[in-house]
């Protein structure tokens, strides 16, 4: 039994910490590589191209499988465990930390349905144009255009963006608590209001980017 519950707790650690460090990190630099479509195609084709140029041939789909690839099915899946198996009583108390861990799973799921389907699409080019915007970076804009000039795409990928800002925001006050950086209420009441902030500005860039692509 204390087997199991210290590779829970290293399992529910690793978790917390997945999210934050890589793939927190790595949000923020995909919404300010997408942020360049706000200065037009060129640039966004240009900060797509300078990507590639940073890790050429098979370090960038090395980097994506152990970096970015892993640590999302880790974070996913583990994610799923704990959402299948925690007890929720926000139908019972409604407090607002309550209604958060509630809000956390659900933006965790979407975001599973969101990411899979943006992998498939931006990174494999399946439907659509058949492009991948990572073997085609000189049609990148052109590429994103195509899917977010659809109505029903851009409402998916605004649910997305919002999903991916709260799940951020909310998973980086309960680092904080988890690996011991806010200890008292107090200092846990003045980040969560830092992290409401944040997640207002994570979803502001991430629609501005959007909807740069549509015409």
């Amino acid at each position: 039994m204390s087997i199991a519950l210290s590779n829970h707790f290293l399992a529910r650690r690793l978790h917390s910490l997945s999210g934050v460090i890589p793939i927190g990190a790595f949000l923020l630099e995909h919404l300010y590589t997408n942020f360049h479509a706000v200065a037009g195609p060129d640039a966004f084709n240009e900060a797509v191209k300078g990507i590639q140029d940073m890790l050429p041939g098979i370090l960038l789909p090395l980097a994506e499988l152990f970096l970015i690839g892993l640590p999302i099915a880790f974070h996913a899946i583990y994610g799923m465990y704990i959402a299948y198996t925690a007890r929720n009583n926000v139908l019972s108390y409604g407090y607002a930390r309550n209604w958060n861990y509630l809000l956390q799973r659900v933006t965790g799921v979407i975001l599973l349905i969101f990411i899979t389907a943006h992998v498939l699409t931006m990174r494999f080019g399946v439907g659509g144009l058949g492009l991948a915007v990572a073997h085609h970076p000189e049609r990148a804009f052109e590429i994103v255009q195509y899917w977010l000039a659809q109505p029903l795409i851009m409402s998916f990928y605004v649910l997305g963006i919002f999903s991916a800002a709260f799940h951020l925001a909310n998973g980086l006050w309960t680092f904080a608590i988890v690996w011991g950086i806010t200890v008292s209420t107090r200092s846990q009441k003045a980040f969560s209001y830092a992290c409401a902030v944040f997640c207002v500005l994570v979803f502001a860039v991430g629609v501005r980017a959007a909807f740069a692509f549509v015409p």
